[in-house]
């Protein structure tokens, strides 16, 4: 849409500037505000329009983004390893705190913890990636810091860029906006070597509009979960499904 034609911003507070919550989460077109200390309240970034299409174009294009990301939350409902949503209202949304940061910084805080508790973590965000697919949501921005840590586990949130499929498609075979099955075990499998080695490594199939050439990946050989990390980059894995399959046979 040219800015230009933007269509006059829905009526919504201006999130952008003093505010009396505790600004804790900054994204591209969403803040986070702390609640309490157990949740936190979500908003799309709004500024003072004083007649300027171009920000009421970026105003009315950041709410939809975070209504997007409510019906995201709305198709998914309840599931333990996805952050929990309390409340959506037309403007935002009501979420736990995730009390210990996102994986990416965690690993950087923390020591590499005990192998058992590796294997779970891969194994939770195996079970709610499946989760999401047989709900007909991709992901899409797949990567360390959209996995937040709470309460000692891993929770997949941030569906801002997430999109939702007709509930009949075949998530094996689906391709939609740039993007598949494939793509989206690839960059799991990024996080899986990332707890693994407890060390963040990306590689972001968007940004080379390719899949990876083999000196461009990290050895997996002798590495926990190293023979289902390298079938998700060298696309082995044909599904979400099949991928927790085989976490589940080989990680205990």
């Amino acid at each position: 849409m040219d800015a230009s034609a933007a269509p006059a911003l829905r009526t919504a507070p201006t999130t952008w500037g003093p505010n009396t919550l505790e600004l804790v989460g900054l994204g591209m077109s969403s803040l986070v505000f702390k609640l309490g200390d157990d949740r936190v309240l979500k908003r799309p970034k709004t500024y003072p329009e004083e007649g300027n299409p171009n920000t009421a174009y970026t105003n009315e294009t950041n709410i939809d983004a975070l209504k997007n990301e409510a019906n995201v939350y709305r198709r998914l409902g309840y599931h333990e390893g996805i952050l929990q949503c309390y409340h959506i209202t037309d403007y935002s949304i009501e979420l736990a705190f995730a009390n210990q940061g996102d994986l990416m910084k965690y690993m950087e805080r923390n020591a590499k913890p005990a192998e058992k508790v590796r294997v779970d973590w891969i194994r939770r965000l195996a079970d709610v990636f499946t989760y999401a697919h047989s709900r007909r949501v991709v992901v899409d921005d797949i990567h360390t810091a959209n996995i937040l840590i709470h309460n000692n586990c891993p929770k997949l949130s941030d569906f801002n860029q997430s999109f939702l499929l007709p509930l009949e498609t075949d998530m094996e075979h689906f391709s939609a906006n740039d993007t598949n099955a494939g793509i989206e075990v690839l960059h799991l499998g990024c996080i899986f070597y990332s707890i693994a080695v407890w060390l963040k490594f990306k590689y972001d199939y968007f940004d080379q509009n390719r899949w990876p050439d083999p000196e461009e990946l990290p050895n997996t050989d002798g590495i926990l979960g190293g023979k289902i990390i390298r079938k998700c980059w060298t696309r082995g894995s044909a599904s979400m499904e099949s991928l927790r399959k085989d976490v589940e046979a080989s990680l205990r």
